[in-house]
């Protein structure tokens, strides 16, 4: 899920609450937990790319996925909150694009013998186990030439009091994203800064920065 808070206590109950609560704060349109656009490492990491198939796991309410239609992927977005999901749909709807959106969880959904040409995984924070399990998964699902481009808030985040899980288990570590693909596989693997007045995660972010870990894969 696009959702840098979420941890293991919450389940896609909870989190179709927190988009509800959201929804509602907009008077019933659909509210947003996260920024409408991509962080900005994703938009400059994909634009020089030649549009294809486009896979975005833990869409959340879509920012990412409509990003890609709008520049000429053809994406499949999946979420486990049937809420994000739907307020996902009307996202699209609103900015003229087409997404297969579907409901179902990262750590067991799988594609229909389809491969994607960029697999991305924004902002899914689990057990490092488990975590491990969905980018290697996901890795598998590439086409030849394809891109895996994961985001996630770096274990040395809490220390910038920037907003982001408090629970270092399920927080990123270069090291954490590297044992889980291919080592021959990986293009850039690094902690990276984020400033929170240009480039923020969710509406309220002010100023300051966080610091997130970026993995680029190839297939």
């Amino acid at each position: 899920m696009d959702a840098a808070r979420r941890d293991t206590t919450m389940d896609a109950n909870d989190w179709d609450t927190r988009y509800r609560l959201a929804r509602e704060a907009q008077g019933g349109r659909p509210g947003r937990l996260w920024s409408a656009v991509p962080a900005q490492i994703v938009q400059d990491t994909v634009t020089p790319w030649a549009p294809g198939r486009a896979l975005d796991l833990a869409t959340g309410d879509g920012r990412n996925a409509i990003w890609l239609a709008a520049r000429g992927w053809n994406v499949t977005a999946v979420d486990f909150s049937a809420e994000a999901i739907g307020q996902a749909a009307e996202h699209a709807r609103e900015s003229g694009v087409a997404v297969d959106w579907q409901v179902g969880d990262a750590t067991t959904w799988a594609p229909s013998g389809e491969t994607f040409d960029l697999v991305t995984v924004i902002y899914l924070h689990l057990q490092e186990d488990a975590l491990r399990a969905v980018l290697s998964r996901a890795a598998e699902w590439l086409s030849p030439g394809g891109h895996l481009l994961v985001l996630g808030h770096d274990r040395t985040n809490i220390g910038t009091g920037a907003p982001g899980p408090a629970d270092p288990g399920i927080l990123y570590t270069p090291e954490l994203l590297r044992s889980a693909v291919d080592p021959s596989r990986i293009v850039r693997c690094e902690t990276i800064r984020r400033d929170l007045a240009t480039d923020p995660e969710a509406p309220g972010d002010g100023a300051g920065y966080a610091l997130d870990t970026l993995l680029i894969a190839t297939a």
